[in-house]
């Protein structure tokens, strides 16, 4: 159980940038269409990202190596 804490608290200065930067970049393609997302969205994500860092901290990384590889795709179609 500890080493799960500490892996939990050791993903969140991974998990809250990158929670943070893809919120960002949703609202702002969403303010070019006259939209927004609230900061729940931005609070549910990073609550997400710390259950799936505490249920799978071994696979944890690789899934937001995913997801930084899906944000980079996007950035790269969206003309970032």
């Amino acid at each position: 159980m500890e080493s799960r804490l500490t892996s939990l608290f050791a993903s969140l200065f991974f998990s809250v940038p990158t929670a943070a930067l893809i919120w960002l970049g949703v609202n702002k393609e969403l303010a070019f269409w006259g939209g927004f997302l609230s900061s729940h969205y931005l609070l549910g994500s990073i609550l997400i990202f710390a259950a799936i860092a505490f249920v799978l901290p071994r696979l944890f990384p690789s899934i937001l190596g995913a997801v930084w590889r899906g944000v980079l795709r996007i950035e790269r179609w969206w003309g970032w």
